[in-house]
């Protein structure tokens, strides 16, 4: 048991350095003065440097806790809590988000459910993280408030939080679906329409292509994160973990997708990316400076175009991505943030409720969509003209494609990340060493081999 603890304790702190899920930023958050009934809603800072966001207290409202790592995610919350006590002034709610630092948000969430002490009500967790608290029964099932809108979201995004009877215990922010950005000046310069491009062949010709015309890399691969690996495994069918959790990172097509990004780096047409990863302070000034010519990202990363890549305003298109046979299914799943209510909560059915109307509901989709750049799992706004062309948006205004295109041609059939058992784990490898010594450090290695000595450092104890 202690050997395990180490070991989680040890991979959190790893993960929690890199962007898993929605990612974390940067932005600073401005103190605010304290929140007290029938008060507008507030930010304000705390004494260890977080942030605490709360909205309109009502009288006789019930008191709700929500932990999260991502700041963006507080006025969300905050709003839906509004809109909650409007809808059910029977019974409202007064909540309180605190956000901070990431690694210092999920090793105090950790900590707190060990001991069973001083957990909030309600928590987002990175992915990364999810299949730990999962395993040690931190979470309670919300079947029952997922029921009445299962006809209306994408399931697969609600069964990845999930175990193996059937419960699920986890909601997301969006759909996650990977896709192709690709810089639209360097690809007309180099005489390439992206939506001619179907598998990983016509990616690699059209990479040659652009280095000749133009001398800048097709791609990048991360040494701190693992998206582009992830995608082409999950366009194989083979996951990091086996259907009994264990971990399964050492197969013959992990080996070929390591192999297949390694001939693309000898051809010249792939880099590391700048900075490990791509939510780099060096990645995106690489990106917004126009040296690559495409990332295969999720399309909540639209956001990131946005915040930190101005220059390429009105120069990005957003395609699908490429696959390894033609009429594979050209979508998958990446990312994520489980919000999920934790055992402890002395207002399980309160919390369950706000949690499915927060993040299920129309009203909750179209301003994750609207203010966050989230691809919403309820699909009939996906064809809402009013939404999904309004000229208006800013992420209609700044890509050059529309990204509602893509989720209506490729529909649902979308293929999800396993993250239960020893994913959790399994990640803290994948992000820390596997990616690191496959692109850099033993670049020269066999990749059969080098993932066999992976998966042997992973650290689970099932």
């Amino acid at each position: 048991m202690k050997k395990r603890m180490v070991g989680m304790l040890l991979c959190f702190a790893m993960v929690c350095s890199v962007t898993a899920g929605c990612g974390k930023t940067g932005a600073k958050q401005e103190a605010a003065g304290n929140t007290t009934a029938g008060q507008e809603q507030t930010k304000e800072q705390s004494a260890d440097g977080s942030t605490v966001g709360k909205n309109k207290f009502v009288k006789d409202g019930t008191d709700l806790s929500l932990w999260t790592f991502q700041a963006l995610h507080v006025g969300f919350y905050t709003d839906m809590a509004d809109k909650w006590n409007e809808a059910n002034p029977d019974k409202p709610i007064n909540l309180t988000v605190t956000t901070g630092d990431s690694s210092a948000i999920q090793n105090k969430l950790l900590v707190a459910c060990q001991s069973g002490e001083g957990t909030p009500d309600i928590a987002d967790i990175e992915i990364g993280f999810y299949a730990s608290y999962l395993k040690d029964d931190y979470l309670l099932p919300i079947n029952d408030v997922v029921e009445p809108y299962k006809n209306d979201v994408v399931m697969s995004r609600i069964e990845m939080y999930g175990d193996q009877k059937g419960n699920y215990y986890g909601i997301d922010f969006h759909l996650g679906a990977t896709v192709a950005y690709y810089n639209m000046d360097i690809m007309n310069e180099a005489g390439i329409d992206p939506a001619t491009i179907v598998t990983w062949d016509d990616y690699v010709k059209a990479g040659k292509t652009v280095l000749e015309k133009t001398g800048k890399y097709m791609c990048a691969v991360e040494t701190s994160d693992l998206f582009l690996p992830q995608m082409m495994l999950l366009e194989k069918g083979v996951q990091y973990v086996d259907e009994a959790g264990k971990p399964n990172l050492a197969t013959k097509e992990h080996a070929e997708v390591i192999e297949f990004i390694r001939s693309m780096m000898d051809e010249g047409i792939c880099e590391v990316a700048p900075g490990g990863g791509y939510h780099s302070e060096e990645w995106f000034g690489h990106l917004n400076g126009g040296k690559v010519a495409s990332v295969m990202m999720p399309l909540w990363y639209m956001g990131r175009f946005t915040d930190y890549c101005k220059d390429l305003d009105g120069k990005v298109g957003i395609y699908e991505i490429p696959v390894w046979n033609k009429g594979d299914t050209r979508e998958v799943l990446q990312g994520g943030t489980g919000t999920s209510v934790i055992k402890y909560t002395k207002n399980e059915e309160l919390a369950k409720e706000f949690l499915a109307f927060a993040k299920l509901s129309r009203e909750g989709n179209i301003y994750e969509w609207q203010k966050l750049g989230f691809d919403p799992i309820r699909t009939e706004i996906w064809k809402d003209s009013k939404i999904t062309q309004d000229p208006e948006n800013k992420f209609i205004k700044y890509f050059k494609t529309n990204p509602f295109d893509i989720l209506l041609k490729n529909g649902t059939d979308l293929t999800a990340p396993r993250i239960a058992g020893s994913y959790s784990a399994c990640y803290g490898v994948l992000v820390s060493t596997t990616y690191q010594n496959a692109f850099e450090t033993a670049k020269d290695k066999d990749a059969a081999e080098l993932l066999k000595v992976e998966q042997d450092s992973v650290i689970f104890d099932e």
